[in-house]
C-alpha cells in the first residue's frame, strides 16, 4: 500500500503514547511508584516531541525552501530518502520546483548580461537617477559625454550647465518630457531626453543623452547654403536689370567704340535713357533696402526682461493690427486667460506677435478666404507659455514649409522675406522658439513658446 509506512509510523507513535500514558497513570495512582511514574512521564514527553517533529519536519523544510526563494537562494538540497512515499513525493516535487527556479534565475541573469552588454555598447548615453538624485546605473557612453560615474549625485552635472541638474530633477506631470540641448565645456551640444517610471518604492528618472553636434553643424551648414542661395537670388534680381540697362543705355551714346555727337541725340533716346535710369534707381534702392534688412537681421537688440501681462500685450497688438486694410472683415476668436505673466522683452515680443498677425491678415485678404478667421490662444504650462496664432487661409505647401524661416525667403511679390526669420531669431534669443503646424483642421498655426523661468539674465 502506498502510504502503509506513513500510516504504520503514525499508528506506532500514537500507540506508544497511549501505552505510556496508561502505564504512567497506573503506576502513579494505583501503585504509588513515583520514580517509575516520572521515568514514564519523561518517555511520554519524548514520544510526543518525536511525533511533533515527525509531522513538522516537512513543514520546516518547505519554510526553508520558501525563505531561500525569497532571498534569491536556490541552493537548498532536498533531504535523503525517508522511506515514506508521501513525504518523498512532496520532496521530489519541491526539488523539481527548485530546479525550475534555478533555471529561471540563470535565464534572467543571462538576459541581464545581454541587455547590459547592449546598453554598454550603445552610442547613446543612458543613466538612471533615483529620488535622491543619485546615479544608480550608467553606461560608458554617458560617462564619456557627461563625466558622471555611478553613485555620484546629479548636482555634479552643473559643470555642463547650472540649469541641467534642476531640469533633470524637476517633477513632470507627464512621464515623458521634450528633449533639451545643453553644451558642455568641450563644445559638444548634448541632447537630454527624460522619462520616468514608478517602481514599488520610488520614482526613477531615465535619462538619454546624445551628442548632436555634428547633426546641428550639418543643419547650420544647410541653413547657410539656403541663405547663400537666397542672397544670391535676391542680389541677382537687382543687379541683372542694372547691368543690362547700363549696357543698353551705353549703346545709345557709343557707336564703334566712339561717343556720338550731342546733335545725334534725339528725344526718343533721351526718353529711353530716363526710363532706364529710373529702373536702375529703383533696383539700386531695392538693393539698399535688402542690405538694410540684412543688417537688421544680423544686429538684433539685446532683450530687456521684465514681468509682462501677456493678455494685455496681446490685446494691445490686436488693436495695432486693426489698422491693416480690411482687418474688420476678419473674425477674431480669442482664448486668452487673464493674469498670465511672463518674464520677457515686451517690445520684441510685440514685434513678433504683430508680424504674425500681419501675415495672417495678408494671406486671408489676398487669397479671398471665405469667412476669414484668426484665432489667438494663450496657454500656460509648468514653466512656459505658448501663444498660438491660427488662420483658416490656404495651407502652406510642404516644400515651402521647410524654408519659411530661412532669411529672405518669400512667396510675396513685394515681400522682403525678413519677417518670419527675424521673428524666429528674436524668440530664440529670448530662450523660446516659433513652430509652424499646417494641415490640421485645415488651419495654419504659428506657435510662440517662451520659457518664463529659465531666461538669461538682463545685462
Amino acid at each position: 500500500m502506498t502510504y502503509k509506512h506513513f500510516y504504520g509510523s503514525i499508528i506506532l507513535r500514537i500507540a506508544i503514547i497511549i501505552l505510556l500514558s496508561a502505564a504512567g497513570t497506573y503506576l502513579f495512582f494505583e501503585r504509588q511508584f513515583l520514580i517509575y511514574s516520572i521515568v514514564i512521564l519523561v518517555l511520554l514527553i519524548g514520544a510526543v516531541i518525536n511525533i511533533i517533529r515527525y509531522f513538522n519536519g516537512l513543514n520546516r523544510w518547505i519554510a526553508s525552501f520558501l525563505l531561500g526563494i525569497e532571498n534569491d537562494d536556490t541552493t537548498l538540497k532536498t533531504p535523503a530518502k525517508t522511506n515514506n512515499k508521501a513525504i518523498d513525493d512532496v520532496y521530489s516535487g519541491i526539488e523539481r520546483l527548485n530546479q525550475l527556479f534555478r533555471q529561471i534565475k540563470v535565464d534572467i541573469s543571462t538576459q541581464e548580461q545581454y541587455f547590459r552588454s547592449v546598453i554598454d555598447q550603445s552610442a547613446t548615453g543612458l543613466f538612471s537617477v533615483n529620488s535622491k538624485g543619485r546615479i544608480i546605473n550608467i553606461n560608458p557612453a554617458a560617462i564619456k559625454l557627461t563625466g558622471l560615474n555611478e553613485y555620484r549625485h546629479i548636482n555634479s552635472l552643473d559643470v555642463i550647465d547650472k540649469k541641467l541638474p534642476g531640469y533633470i530633477l524637476e517633477t513632470s506631470k507627464n512621464n515623458k518630457r521634450e528633449g533639451t540641448i545643453f553644451e558642455n565645456s568641450s563644445g559638444q551640444k548634448l541632447l537630454f531626453k527624460l522619462s520616468e517610471i514608478q517602481t514599488s518604492t520610488e520614482k526613477i528618472k531615465l535619462v538619454a543623452v546624445s551628442d548632436i553636434t555634428k547633426e546641428l553643424d550639418h543643419r547650420e551648414i544647410d541653413s547657410w547654403i539656403k541663405l547663400a542661395r537666397t542672397l544670391s537670388h535676391e542680389i541677382m534680381n537687382n543687379i541683372t536689370p542694372i547691368t543690362t540697362l547700363s549696357k543698353v543705355i551705353s549703346g545709345y551714346f557709343i557707336t564703334n567704340n566712339k561717343t556720338i555727337n550731342t546733335q545725334d541725340v534725339d528725344s526718343t533716346t533721351i526718353a529711353n535713357t530716363v526710363k532706364g535710369l529710373k529702373v536702375i534707381e529703383e533696383r539700386g534702392l531695392g538693393l539698399i533696402n535688402f542690405v538694410e534688412n540684412y543688417r537688421k537681421f544680423t544686429k538684433l537688440p539685446e532683450p530687456h526682461y521684465k514681468e509682462v501681462n501677456l493678455a494685455s500685450l496681446i490685446e494691445s497688438n490686436l488693436i495695432a493690427a486693426s489698422a491693416y486694410p480690411e482687418f474688420e472683415t476678419i473674425t477674431i476668436q480669442k482664448s486668452i486667460p487673464e493674469n498670465i505673466s511672463c518674464s520677457t522683452d515686451e517690445k520684441l515680443l510685440s514685434q513678433v506677435i504683430l508680424n504674425l498677425l500681419k501675415n495672417a491678415v495678408e494671406v486671408l485678404i489676398i487669397e479671398k478666404t471665405l469667412n476669414p478667421q484668426i484665432g489667438i490662444r494663450l496657454i500656460k504650462n509648468d514653466s512656459s507659455v505658448k501663444i498660438d496664432i491660427t488662420n483658416n487661409g490656404p495651407q502652406i505647401p510642404p516644400e515651402i514649409r521647410e524654408q519659411i524661416f530661412v532669411p529672405f525667403f518669400t512667396t510675396k511679390e513685394n515681400g522682403s522675406g525678413i519677417g518670419l526669420s527675424l521673428s524666429k531669431q528674436i524668440i530664440l534669443q529670448m530662450g523660446g522658439d516659433i513652430m509652424l503646424s499646417s494641415g490640421k483642421d485645415q488651419q495654419t498655426t504659428f506657435s510662440i513658446v517662451l520659457n518664463c523661468e529659465h531666461l538669461p539674465q538682463q545685462k
